[in-house]
């Protein structure tokens, strides 16, 4: 079995960051199960489940790469849920700069797909087929419009 890299400070600041898209949006964020293939679902008052977020938080400012690289296998996950429930799910990502911002990871196309993955861990498990995106394809909130909830 594959080690889980994941530490429950990964885990702290995604849930901050799933908070506060879920004030942004006016719904709750809830922590999907550790081993679900997607981070939280965004749920309403009623408690019906509205849409699905993968959160990320990354350690370098915004523009660092040209573009933003994620699992081919996660997209398919993410495609997979939103074909069985009909809702879309969403890439919602903080670079270390405080930027913001999502993309619908059902309707956004790539713009390349390349073999790659971290390389840092020594583990070749995490090399694989993986999705480009630039960041033009990401709608964008700055923390000031995080502060007055501009980010919609």
């Amino acid at each position: 079995m594959r080690p889980v890299y994941e530490t429950s400070k990964d885990r702290e600041r995604e849930g901050t960051l799933a908070g506060k898209i879920a004030v942004m949006w006016d719904i709750q964020a809830k922590p999907n199960p550790k081993m679900y293939a997607i981070d939280y679902s965004f749920i309403n008052d009623a408690g019906e489940v509205e849409g699905f977020g993968e959160i990320k938080t990354r350690t370098h400012p915004f523009g660092t790469f040209p573009t933003y690289m994620i699992s081919s296998h996660k997209v398919a996950s993410a495609k997979s849920l939103a074909s069985a429930t009909g809702l879309d799910v969403f890439l919602i990502v903080e670079w270390s700069c405080g930027t913001v911002g999502y993309l619908s990871m059902v309707n956004a196309k790539p713009d390349s797909i390349q073999w790659g993955g971290r390389k840092d861990r020594g583990d070749e498990q995490d090399m694989e087929p993986v999705n480009h995106y630039e960041m033009r394809q990401f709608q964008i909130a700055t923390k000031e419009q995080i502060r007055n909830g501009e980010f919609d």
